[in-house]
């Protein structure tokens, strides 16, 4: 059994806290969730010291990863020990990002929820199955409509088209602040959105990264993207089914305007929508979704 812990970061709505969006998941082993827990209580105490309450303190990426903290080297270690535990644990990594400014309509989690969670779900259950295992999906409170979003997923999955959905149960409510897991899909869902606002815009225009942008990257190469999940196996079409979807629009395809990551692409062949990856293509994905660098800019917060 494995726990998929989900967080956002940014809001699925239009005009509000930067241009992107992204949910994140981490999958953690039923076996491993205590461990995790212990080990990042100790980490907070060690760095919090005084501060240190204990189902009170939790780790709070937009804090840690925002510009004005980031670069601190109170921040760095505290962050590098966090990542280090995420990664001997071997917790795998699920990613949806949004660009909102190039979405069909106005961005609303009435529509943006289900799409992302349409895609997210093919890669956990890939992952589930590879790893012979059931997975149970766990979310913060407050959030409603992510919710039923997940239990009308979940519903259509047992009763619907889909009866082998190793996803199992109601999804689980549960904070942050007692949920090591929720704490570093936090980070991951923040990390990456940063990467996407601030720092890929400037690698391809093939800028040097200084200060805030290369501290970012680094979270972002060093540790996000190596332990993002890429299945095993290969698809009928011999590509690898991996956990980071990037969904855009490209325009002026066939003289209209043209939705990569839609269903209706998605089953036409296309492989640039981020569904798939090949192993040995990692540039391919990212320069297919920055054709016109002079959209992309430095978004602030």
């Amino acid at each position: 059994m494995h726990y998929i812990y989900l967080q956002q970061s940014g809001k699925p709505v239009e005009n509000s806290s930067g241009v992107f969006w992204s949910l994140a998941g981490a999958a953690v082993h039923q076996d491993r969730w205590r461990t995790l827990q212990l080990r990042l209580n100790g980490l907070q105490k060690s760095f919090q010291k005084a501060n240190y309450q204990p189902g009170r303190t939790r780790v709070n990426a937009n804090d840690l990863l925002h510009p004005r903290n980031a670069e601190r080297e109170w921040t760095l270690a505290y962050c590098k020990g966090l990542e280090k535990i995420a990664a001997t644990l071997e917790i795998k990594f699920f990613l949806v990002v949004i660009d909102k400014r190039t979405t069909d309509k106005p961005a609303h989690p009435k529509w943006l929820l289900p799409l992302s969670y349409q895609y997210l779900m093919k890669p956990i259950s890939q992952f589930l199955r590879e790893s012979n295992s059931l997975g149970t999906l766990v979310i913060p409170p407050g959030r409603e409509e992510e919710r039923q979003t997940i239990s009308e997923m979940q519903f259509s999955g047992v009763f619907g088209g889909n009866k082998h959905l190793p996803v199992i149960g109601s999804p689980l409510v549960q904070s942050e602040y007692d949920s090591a897991g929720m704490q570093i899909a936090d980070f991951v869902a923040t990390v990456a959105r940063r990467y996407h606002e601030h720092t890929y815009p400037k690698l391809y225009r093939k800028d040097v990264l200084e200060g805030y942008d290369s501290v970012i990257n680094s979270h972002y190469q060093g540790f996000v993207k190596p332990h993002t999940y890429q299945s095993s196996e290969t698809d009928h079409k011999g590509f690898r089914i991996r956990g980071y979807i990037y969904l855009w629009r490209r325009d002026s395809v066939h003289g209209k305007e043209t939705a990569y990551g839609t269903p209706a692409l998605r089953d036409s062949g296309d492989t640039k929508n981020g569904d798939y990856k090949d192993d040995d293509d990692d540039s391919q994905n990212e320069r297919a979704v920055a054709e016109d660098p002079g959209t992309y800019g430095n978004n602030g917060d």
